[in-house]
């Protein structure tokens, strides 16, 4: 089925790991062309070459979300490159799990720069080329967190709860460009086997590779979930894809929870 979404441009920030690489993978296997803008030199080049394989053209830009002058560097590259950008995907993100009378200043300066300033950098930028082309799809990565909120995680869930409610104030703003705006909501969901993996578990508190007793107990909240099988980055990829696509064409200031039950919403 044609989604739509071949020779297109797609910007997807935080895209050299984890989530944020399978959905510059599952796009560029739609035919988008990938802008991976990154921190991460080496991860975001890695990446490109990986997009490259599955037939399109692949940009990797060294880009710091909370630095606006980086990211407006970062977009006029894309647009210089590829003449257009149809998609911008905001998943850079950071989580620091720890009670919230323990957290510090600093940590919340970063979750609240990286996760909600990135994303106002981001769409702050993009949206004036989305509306000299005629249109565009925005789609941001949330939580399940942003939704019910998530013990250990209050500044966490504060910065995704505010991705959810500016997007839907966003969508109602630029509809009138063909604009559209939404939300993918992860729950738990482990990287791929690795340093992703590694990392997860670090920003978790848990100093192990993996912890199975921990993955054990999160199952048992995931309706959906089975041994060995917790979210996976695909799942949100798959989502987000959705809203890529000429099939979501009508479909705006939605949020879609790509959790496994975790959380339902009427």
């Amino acid at each position: 089925m044609d989604l739509g979404i071949k020779g297109k441009t797609a910007i997807v920030t935080g895209a050299a790991s984890n989530i944020g690489r399978m959905i510059a993978l599952t796009l560029a296997a739609e035919g988008a062309n990938i802008v991976i803008a990154d921190l991460d030199e080496e991860g975001a080049k890695l990446v490109a070459k990986e997009c490259e394989g599955k037939g399109v053209k692949a940009l990797p830009v060294v880009t710091n979300v909370t630095d606006r002058a980086s990211v407006e560097a970062m977009v006029k590259k894309a647009a210089d490159t590829f003449q257009r950008i149809d998609i911008l995907v905001n998943d850079a993100a950071v989580f620091i799990t720890k009670p919230f009378l323990d957290s510090t200043e600093p940590e919340w300066d970063k979750q609240i720069r990286v996760n909600y300033y990135g994303t106002l950098y981001c769409c702050y930028t993009v949206i004036p080329y989305m509306q000299k082309q005629g249109g565009g799809r925005i789609i941001s990565i949330g939580s399940d967190a942003g939704r019910v909120g998530e013990n250990r995680q209050a500044v966490y869930s504060g910065t995704k709860g505010a991705i959810i409610s500016f997007t839907k104030a966003l969508a109602r703003e630029v509809g009138r460009y063909g604009i559209s705006c939404n939300v993918v909501c992860p729950g738990a969901t482990l990287p791929e086997e690795g340093p992703g993996r590694r990392g997860f578990w670090k920003a978790a508190n848990v100093p192990t590779t993996r912890d199975p007793e921990r993955e054990k107990a999160m199952m048992k909240l995931y309706p959906m979930s089975k041994p060995g099988r917790l979210g996976k980055p695909e799942d949100v990829a798959n989502a987000v894809t959705y809203f890529a696509s000429d099939q979501a064409y009508f479909v705006t200031g939605q949020v879609i929870s790509a959790s496994g039950g975790y959380t339902m919403h009427g």
